[in-house]
């Protein structure tokens, strides 16, 4: 049988996923050229730009999304996230207003890199190439003024979530160079926070702006990913109806197989991306066969496992970018290994 091609009803490029291995972003390099090689070595049928928070702050996920007013802010005294400095509230709200999304070679380094190699040829054998961001929700959950963050009040979040799409747009746009299929995974770790901020904005909306910013990277002609590895996301990650869920499939395989919202999304044709390779160091001495095992008896119970293969990806449970660089390809060593597993039961990939 052969693995599913999915396509799109606009412009974007056919992707055919099975097995087919990739990284969640960031890195724990300090040069952006040693990255970049590293990627290509490591993941180059689904090369992606790796994020180095090791570099720098300002290389953070929530550091890249908040690039754009790091003047304007200041990390907070008491608990986590930024705040935005007295009086400038009104030149924060216009800046992001008037975001064009840009990455910068002092927040992303390794994104230009990334993009060099990408028109040198450097990963001539890729199926699709990879980009990232951390989503509204969590940035707006990440970012306070005075003593709340803009996840508790509707035009402060609408502010961050015009942002966070026009970031997806510059990114795909620039990498649709490539003349390959694009895939935009949005991270939102805060996805299932529940309403414990005094006034915070109703889930229904953060739900909608998060669905919004998954249609913009579509009609840009992405495949809209969305990563989470908060407890018990399923329900919320398919009602906002992204092409492809990612999650810590190390701790929640079970309960993905078991969730009927899941299900019925890989039914629709949905993919998912499994994180089912633990980020942690000493990963080589996890068996594979294990993994694919558990995985394989998992899909089992719930229905054709061989489907479920043709729609799957592979990936560790999150991150790189806070192990030791010696980890990295014991880790993507441990992913192709499933990946290998999982295509023989998928079938030969080939386009319809």
């Amino acid at each position: 049988m052969q693995a599913t091609a999915i396509k799109s009803h606009t412009s974007r490029l056919p992707f055919v996923v099975a097995g087919a291995v990739t990284g969640i972003g960031s890195l724990p390099f300090t040069s952006s050229t040693e990255a970049v090689r590293a990627v290509s070595g490591l993941s180059p049928e689904v090369p992606f730009w790796p994020q180095l928070p090791q570099r720098s702050e300002r290389e953070s996920i929530v550091g890249q999304g908040l690039g754009i007013v790091e003047t304007l802010i200041e990390r907070r005294n008491d608990g986590y996230g930024y705040l935005v400095k007295e009086g400038q509230l009104d030149s924060v709200l216009e800046s992001l207003h008037r975001s064009n999304g840009e990455l910068t070679s002092a927040n992303a380094a390794g994104f230009g890199a990334f993009e060099e190699e990408l028109s040198s040829g450097l990963f001539n054998s890729a199926i699709a190439v990879k980009g990232q961001i951390e989503g509204p929700i969590t940035l707006a959950a990440y970012l306070f003024h005075k003593d709340k963050p803009f996840l508790a009040d509707p035009a402060l979040f609408a502010a961050i979530a015009f942002h966070i799409s026009q970031m997806i747009r510059w990114q795909i746009e620039r990498l649709k160079s490539a003349g390959l299929p694009v895939v935009l995974f949005v991270d939102e770790p805060a996805l299932c926070l529940d309403a414990s901020v005094a006034n915070a904005v109703p889930v229904e909306q953060r739900l909608n702006a998060l669905a919004a910013t998954l249609e913009s990277a579509r009609l840009c002609g992405a495949y809209a990913g969305l990563h989470c590895c908060a407890a018990r996301p399923f329900e919320r990650m398919c009602r906002v109806q992204p092409d492809i869920i990612s999650f810590d499939a190390h701790e929640g395989l079970d309960l993905f197989f078991n969730d009927w919202h899941a299900l019925d999304f890989m039914m629709q044709g949905g993919m998912v991306a499994y994180g089912i390779v633990p980020t942690r160091p000493g990963v080589n001495a996890v068996d594979s066969a294990t993994i694919f095992l558990r995985w394989l008896k998992a899909a089992s119970l719930a229905g054709d496992p061989q489907k479920f293969a043709q729609r799957a990806m592979i990936t560790a449970t999150c991150g790189l970018g806070l192990l030791d660089e010696c980890d990295v390809a014991q880790s993507f060593e441990v992913a192709y290994s499933v990946s290998k597993l999982i295509r023989s039961l998928a079938g030969s990939p080939e386009a319809e």
